[in-house]
């Protein structure tokens, strides 16, 4: 097992100052606490403080004064006991945390951190000397603040890592609180981030160690290591990243600026015809040249200050070695922040795809249209599938290399999905739940009504009687808007055509399967012309021809790829590859 001195070694920190009311032992401190709470210390029945605390309703500060002396005159181990018995109490009458720290943990606690006497501060000498330590660098400092003051404020530690943040201090930061439990460490920690929200840059690195981890450790060494070990490495994840984190902060400044000032200097033919003339090409919108540019630059010395900077090779360093100490494993969701990280890295909001009226591409998902008539309230979605070069819509070809692509229904995961390669559950979240993805029921979907979809800001397939093609549209779209709108707009003249599968002409069937999941998607549905009330006003709605779906968003690459990998996969397997292992 590893010792705390080691810990402390791995985590830089050759000095613990410990900032707690409990250090506070002068006799003036003592008598203001007594005097404050006066029905407290009258109700401990105090012999030799008796008569000067009855003093305190009559002359507030004579009586403090008083007391102040009587205490003065004490024996330490009288004074001791009173102050022990006096905030026992306080606990007891719900004034005081009955929760604190027994002096023998305390002090146990002390010696294995090595702090030293001169090193256990009260809130007032953190007041007089703490900007002064900062000044004089203190890297290799660990400062444990308690978070309240007995008797005074319940966030005085508070204003002590506020001291800690202005001043700049390169240390590692602990709050010591009873307000949280051991599982609740991480979430105080994120409460007390958000109080510093008003302060520049990433403030300090704060840990939080929960007094349950001490209280019974009195007596028991190796438990007490362990505890102060496990809380040394939680500090030391949270003071790694954050130092990695301040890094790369200006880092990235510096680089997007820099990468600004390089495009600007570019002249504009140049810009033209190796910029926007490509992005012309490859049928995407011209600026998106210029974002892979600049994501391609922060990328690059992202990755070179990964690489090459001392402080990440130092963090790192320090990460690997505090691997030896075990940390409790929490059955529990993933943090919501991780989870939106991960999200971030797969998925493109269908705000974005759809306001920007992109192609229908390799990873699209699409979803049944709740505000549809008659459709289908079940929980599936799908996800189109196909090799992302021939989906492409480029403005020099007269056609798509594709004329179907893969169309793979996904559902939440459940007990009842089944197991296997045929039903591959996601390796991410999307919306919040788990998707499986079912290549049970694969079938092939017409990318000609898919490609409605990038027609319209919302992302519905459908076409909208009287229609007219958006200015925004790519050039590759300008050159398929009537091609993929002709069949429809006729559907809508002649309204009987849509009463049968055998008079429904073939370029409006989406789907090759017509039945199960797909039932209400694989072919158009009409919604005749119809008056509307809306926000108090008659309104009248034109008809429409839709396939009840609506594009929901994407799922990015290489990830789209990989289920694209996923699919054809199964497709050259044989059976008892597959269904008999």
């Amino acid at each position: 097992m590893m010792q705390v001195d080691q810990a402390l070694h791995i985590l830089g920190a050759k000095r613990v100052v410990w900032i707690d009311d409990r250090f506070d032992e002068t006799p003036s401190r003592l008598a203001q606490q007594l005097t404050e709470y006066v029905e407290v210390a009258l109700a401990c029945d105090f012999t030799e403080l008796k008569e000067a605390l009855e003093l305190y309703e009559i002359d507030s500060t004579s009586a403090t004064q008083k007391v102040a002396q009587i205490l003065t005159d004490l024996t330490t181990e009288r004074f001791r006991e009173i102050r022990t018995v006096f905030f026992e109490e306080g606990g007891m009458l719900g004034r005081f945390p009955a929760n604190e720290l027994p002096d023998d943990v305390l002090t146990k606690a002390c010696e294995l951190l090595r702090v030293d006497k001169e090193d256990r501060w009260s809130f007032e000498k953190a007041n007089q000397d703490l900007e002064n330590l900062c000044a004089e660098e203190d890297t290799h400092l660990s400062y444990i603040v308690d978070l309240n003051e007995a008797g005074a404020s319940r966030t005085r530690g508070l204003d002590i890592l506020r001291m800690l943040s202005v001043a700049d201090s390169k240390g590692t930061s602990f709050i010591l609180t009873h307000e949280t439990d051991i599982a609740g460490e991480g979430e105080t920690e994120r409460k007390l981030l958000e109080e510093f929200s008003d302060l520049e840059g990433l403030g300090i690195p704060i840990c939080v160690i929960a007094k349950e981890r001490l209280y019974d450790k009195a007596d028991d060494p190796d438990g007490m290591e362990a505890a102060l070990c496990t809380s040394i490495k939680r500090a030391g994840l949270r003071r790694s990243l954050h130092e990695v984190l301040n890094g790369v902060h200006g880092t990235m400044h510096g680089a997007i600026n820099a990468a600004a000032r390089k495009l600007l200097s570019i002249p504009p033919e140049e810009l033209e015809s190796h910029v926007f003339e490509r992005g012309y090409k490859e049928g995407v919108s011209e600026l998106h040249l210029v974002e892979r540019a600049i994501t391609a630059h922060l990328g690059k010395k992202s990755r070179e200050f990964f690489g090459v900077n001392d402080q990440v090779h130092a963090s790192t360093e320090r990460l690997r070695a505090l691997r030896a100490i075990p940390t409790e494993t929490q059955e529990r969701e993933p943090d919501p922040h991780l989870s939106a990280f991960r999200e971030a890295e797969v998925w493109e909001s269908g705000k974005l795809v759809n306001r920007a009226l992109t192609p229908i591409a390799c990873g699209d998902v699409f979803e049944l249209d709740s505000e549809e008539e008659a459709s289908d309230q079940s929980c599936y979605m799908f996800i189109l599938l196909a090799q992302p070069c021939d989906i492409s819509l480029r403005p020099e070809w007269p056609f798509r290399r594709l004329d179907s692509a893969f169309f793979v229904p996904l559902e939440k995961e459940t007990s009842m999905n089944g197991t296997g390669l045929k039903t591959l559950p996601l390796p991410y979240r999307l919306f919040g739940e788990h998707w499986v993805c079912d290549f049970r029921e694969v079938t092939e979907a017409r990318l000609s009504i898919l490609d409605l979809a990038s027609f319209r800001s919302d992302g519905r397939v459908r076409v909208d009687y009287g229609h007219e093609p958006p200015d925004t549209l790519l050039e590759g779209q300008k050159k398929i808007y009537r091609k993929r709108t002709v069949a429809a707009s006729h559907a809508m003249a002649n309204e009987s055509s849509l009463s049968s599968d055998k008079e429904l002409r073939v370029e409006l069937l989406l789907t090759f399967s017509t039945s199960g999941r797909f039932k209400n998607i694989y072919r158009p549905f009409l919604v005749k012309a119809a008056m509307n009330k809306e926000y108090g006003e008659m309104i009248q709605k034109p008809k429409w021809i839709t396939w009840r779906l609506r594009r929901c968003g994407r799922v990015r690459m290489p990830y789209a790829a990989a289920l694209l990998d996923q699919c054809t996969s199964l497709m050259s397997r044989h059976a008892f590859d597959l269904d008999f292992p």
